[in-house]
């Protein structure tokens, strides 16, 4: 038996959340791998010695954590592109289904963008500024440059 439109857009729909539950999960999961990797590469980096011999273990060290950290920003621009197609896809979802206005995502966007969202109900959420920017994409550039820069010092000063 087929399932009515109604029915199949809720279906889409929820199957959308799941999508975007999972790769937030995902994303999480990779950023504490990638995060973990570059401290102990640089707690490896630290505790070799000081002696001639050991200038190509410090270089092998300083290109990994380059590779890694490339691999990282890679990993945090492809989740940016992939969670804005699921908000995007439920979203659209909100407006095929008619309850756009008051849907999650749709009212979600529209509180990140104006400040404000004013529910069916009649609860008003105001957000300042300062909060509107995304913690996970500035977090994901802010740990990645940083890694980047000290492994491009290390991998300087081991040439």
């Amino acid at each position: 038996m087929a399932l009515n439109p109604d029915a199949q857009l809720e279906e889409q729909y929820h199957a959308a959340l799941q999508s975007l539950v999972f790769e937030g999960q995902a994303f999480w999961t990779r950023i504490t791998a990638f995060v973990l990797l570059n401290s102990a590469l640089l707690v490896a980096r630290g505790n070799l010695p000081l002696v001639p011999a050991d200038h190509w273990i410090r270089l092998s060290v300083a290109l990994l954590g380059v590779v890694t950290t490339v691999l990282w920003a890679h990993s945090g621009l492809r989740v940016y592109y992939i969670r804005a197609y699921w908000l995007a896809t439920l979203r659209d979802l909100e407006h095929r289904l008619g309850i756009a206005p008051a849907g999650p995502f749709t009212a979600r966007q529209q509180f990140l963008t104006t400040g404000y969202v004013r529910f069916p109900g009649g609860t008003e959420l105001h957000l300042p500024r300062i909060a509107r920017g995304n913690v996970d994409d500035t977090t994901t550039a802010v740990l990645t440059a940083v890694f980047l820069v000290v492994w491009a010092v290390a991998l300087v000063r081991a040439v």
